[in-house]
C-alpha cells in the first residue's frame, strides 16, 4: 500500500508527464528527420598518376655507360697473354695462361676511372681503370698498369 500512495497522481506529477511526454515526441521527430535525410555520395578521389620512373644521376650514367664499354673478353698485351672476361651480370673471368687456371670473382664501377673487384678467392680491390672500344688499361692497387685489347665482345 505505500508504494500506491507514493505512486498517487497529483496535478504536479500529470503535469511533468504531460511536459516528458512533449519533449520525448518533439525529439522523436528530430531523430526521424535525420534518419530518413539520404546522405549526399561522397566525393569520388581523383585519379593519381603513377609516379615518373626515377632519373638517374650523372654518375649513374657514367657507370653505366663504362660498364657497357668493359663488357666482353679482353686479352692482355704482355707475354702470356691473359685474359679477362666482364659479363653483363656483374662477374668477371680472370684466365691466366701461365697457369692455365681460370679465377671467377665479381665487378663493380665505381667511377668514371675505379673499378672494384672482388676475386672468390682473395679479397675486394679497388682498381684503377681506362677503356675505350678497343683497348682497355687496368692499374693494379699498386700502381702497375696492364694493357689489354677487346678479344671478342662488344
Amino acid at each position: 500500500m505505500r508504494v500506491r500512495k507514493a505512486m498517487k497522481k497529483t496535478p504536479c506529477s500529470k503535469m511533468i508527464f504531460l511536459l516528458l511526454m512533449f519533449v520525448l515526441s518533439g525529439c522523436a521527430g528530430i531523430l526521424q528527420e535525420g534518419a530518413v535525410k539520404p546522405q549526399e555520395p561522397l566525393p569520388q578521389p581523383a585519379a593519381v598518376a603513377p609516379p615518373l620512373p626515377p632519373v638517374p644521376d650523372e654518375s649513374e650514367m657514367i657507370r653505366a655507360e663504362a660498364k657497357e664499354m668493359l663488357l666482353g673478353k679482353w686479352k692482355r698485351q704482355a707475354q702470356g697473354g691473359d685474359t679477362i672476361e666482364f659479363v653483363d651480370d656483374g662477374t668477371v673471368n680472370l684466365y691466366s695462361a701461365v697457369e692455365r687456371i681460370a679465377y671467377p670473382g665479381s665487378y663493380r664501377v665505381l667511377d668514371k676511372d675505379q673499378l672494384e673487384i672482388t676475386m672468390k678467392k682473395g679479397g675486394t680491390l679497388i682498381w684503377g681503370y681506362a677503356v675505350t672500344k678497343g683497348d682497355l688499361t687496368l692499374t693494379t692497387p699498386t700502381g702497375v698498369d696492364m694493357k689489354y685489347k677487346r678479344y671478342r665482345g662488344k
